[in-house]
């Protein structure tokens, strides 16, 4: 089966080519499908379904045994009488093979089937889900450093002002209260620097944990990713949905426990319906001191016709067509939710790229206000508390900038996930 969700982020993760021995998202993603106890978790389940469906076949074949024997004893005949001491050895071998049951095993073992097919999509699915948590914790740690940079380039902003203002105080044209006001902007900007460093190292630590490497790994990761470029994003509502229908291995996972149950119907229905078996056995029995030997054997056709089982076969019946209500209505919730998604997403992508595109103006334009009014300062044209406001400004547009480009890629990796794949 293949990994639909992985075939379709790869081709849309196109980075930047990487110097030394920095990481790209693809490569982390590999990292993760090695690594991650939840791609573990998913083949074990998928391997125990394997198991179960041979266990299921395994009514479709005779059952054979082999036994044997060594007796030894004394035997008092009559009273007073001679006294028997006997040994004997022997072995049997024994045939039992059901011959029809009118559909119950074969039914049974198309419901196996369809439970082995739901676990190859649910573990399919556990790989789009790792990946999709690759992908949000290496954009959430791009974010945090770049707000960090973003931090660090507003510091050498404040700086700026902070040594225009000492200039001025020594020239003797502004008093000291300016130099003491600026000197308390940056100490506010290297408070906000400290809880970035701290939200970038957890930002870290997560990624860690979601690749399933030690905590304390060091890794170099690509900083400077493009954005994901697949033609499918710019279809409709329409196109999207249908990619979903067609690609979301949680849906094929609802859709394959489905018919297992259906199949569990069936089963339930042929369960009490007779059941034609043949069996036979053969055998050796030799007395010890070569008193005697020989050889037997038997064979039969039997039939089993449940009569009454205090209305066991009329519940499993009813229980077995609930479950396949249950797990409609199960699928029915799962495509309602995945349209969901898809729109939710497929709007946020919208947004994220106009966001991305005011934020470029924004910033453009709150750095030239902030070069203006520093100048202006210097001129002795507008008071330090008007600069400052400028400064903060072009704080606050480097940060929205930073955080409109993390959203917007980290809405086409959603996108994405909830579309599952494209052909």
């Amino acid at each position: 089966m293949k990994y639909l969700f992985y075939l379709l982020l790869l081709p849309l993760l196109v980075c930047a080519p990487v110097s030394g021995d920095e990481l790209s998202l693809a490569e982390l993603i590999d990292m993760a499908l090695k690594n991650n106890p939840e791609t573990e978790k998913a083949w074990a389940s998928v391997k125990r379904a394997r198991a179960a469906l041979g266990v299921t076949k395994s009514d479709e074949y005779p059952e054979l045994g082999l036994s044997g024997n060594v007796t030894h004893g004394r035997e008092v005949k009559y009273p007073n009488g001679p006294n028997t001491v006997f040994t004997n050895y022997g072995g049997e071998l024994n045939l039992n093979y059901l011959l029809c049951d009118f559909g119950e095993t074969r039914a049974a073992v198309r419901a196996a089937k369809e439970d082995l097919s739901a676990s190859k999509w649910w573990a399919d699915f556990t790989m789009q889900k790792v990946m999709a948590d690759v992908a949000a914790n290496y954009y959430e740690l791009l974010n945090a450093r770049e707000l960090l940079e973003s931090s660090e380039s507003s510091l050498e902003d404040a700086k700026r002002i902070l040594g225009a203002a000492e200039e001025l105080r020594d020239a003797g044209l502004k008093s000291e209260n300016d130099y003491i006001t600026v000197k308390a902007t940056v100490s506010e900007i290297l408070i906000g620097m400290a809880q970035q460093k701290a939200a970038a190292g957890i930002a870290y630590g997560k990624l860690l944990t979601s690749l399933g490497v030690p905590i304390d790994t060091v890794l170099e990761v690509e900083t400077k990713p493009e954005g994901m470029q697949n033609p499918l994003f710019e279809q409709g509502m329409e196109a999207l949905l249908s990619a979903a229908k067609e690609h979301r291995a949680d849906l094929m996972a609802k859709q394959a426990m489905l018919s297992g149950m259906n199949a569990q119907v069936v089963r339930a229905k042929r369960a009490p319906l007779p059941k034609l078996r043949v069996s036979g056995q053969a055998g050796w029995l030799e007395y010890g001191k070569h008193q005697g030997n020989g050889y037997n054997y038997s064979t039969g056709l039997g039939i089993d016709i449940p009569l009454f089982k205090g209305f066991y076969y009329t519940y499993q019946k009813k229980q077995a067509m609930a479950d396949v209500e249950v797990s409609a209505a199960e699928l029915k919730e799962l495509q309602d939710a995945v349209s969901l998604e898809v729109l939710t997403y497929s709007e946020t992508v919208k947004a994220a790229s106009e966001a991305m595109h005011f934020s470029e103006e924004f910033f453009s334009d709150s750095l030239k206000s902030y070069d203006n009014s520093l100048e202006s300062y210097k001129a002795g044209l507008i008071n330090v508390f008007d600069l400052l406001q400028t400064q903060r400004y072009l704080s606050d547009a480097r940060s929205k900038r930073a955080q409109a480009r993390t959203a917007w890629l980290v809405s086409l990796s959603q996108l994405a996930f909830a579309i599952g794949s494209s052909k």
